[in-house]
C-alpha cells in the first residue's frame, strides 16, 4: 500500500487532499460527497495540482476529480472506466485495486450518481449535474 493510501486508512477518512506535502482537506463522508465538500471548502483552483487519496473511485468521483485537476490520484479501489477517464485527462493514477464496477451493498452495480454520469464525459457538464442531484437528494424525505 502506498503512503497516501496508508495515511487515508490510518486516519479513517474517505478522502484526503495534500498540497506541498501538507494535508489541506480530509473528510470521513462516503461516496462523492467529500469531493463536493473539498471543491466548496477550498475552491477548484486550490485543488489544481494537489494529490488526492480516495477509498473508492467510480466514474462520478473521477469526473469531479477531473473538474478539480489534481496531479495524482491514489485510489484504494478504482473502476476501470474511472481510471481511463483520469488517465485520459492527464492525471497520474495509483490504484490499490481495480474493478469493473462499484457495487452497492445490495449487489446493484450503479449508485444513483454512477448511473447519472454514464452518458457524461465532460467534467464541466458533470459538476453542475452532480451538485443538482445531491441537492435534490438532500431535500428528499429522509435525505
Amino acid at each position: 500500500m502506498d503512503a497516501y493510501l496508508a495515511e487515508l486508512d490510518r486516519s479513517g477518512m474517505c478522502l484526503m487532499v495534500w498540497r506541498g506535502g501538507e494535508v489541506v482537506f480530509s473528510s470521513p463522508s462516503k461516496g462523492i460527497r467529500p469531493h463536493l465538500e473539498a471543491i466548496e471548502a477550498l475552491g477548484r483552483e486550490a485543488l489544481r495540482g494537489s494529490v488526492m487519496a480516495d477509498k473508492i473511485v467510480g466514474r462520478a468521483a473521477a469526473l469531479l476529480m477531473l473538474y478539480s485537476v489534481p496531479a495524482e490520484v491514489h485510489a484504494g479501489v478504482i473502476t476501470t472506466k474511472a481510471r481511463g477517464l483520469l488517465e485520459a485527462g492527464g492525471i497520474v493514477v495509483y490504484p490499490g485495486g481495480e474493478v469493473p464496477a462499484i457495487k452497492e451493498r445490495d449487489g446493484r452495480i450503479y449508485c444513483p450518481f454512477e448511473a447519472m454520469v454514464q452518458g457524461i464525459s465532460d467534467p464541466e457538464e458533470a459538476y453542475p449535474a452532480i451538485v443538482a442531484k445531491m441537492r435534490g437528494l438532500s431535500r428528499a424525505p429522509g435525505g
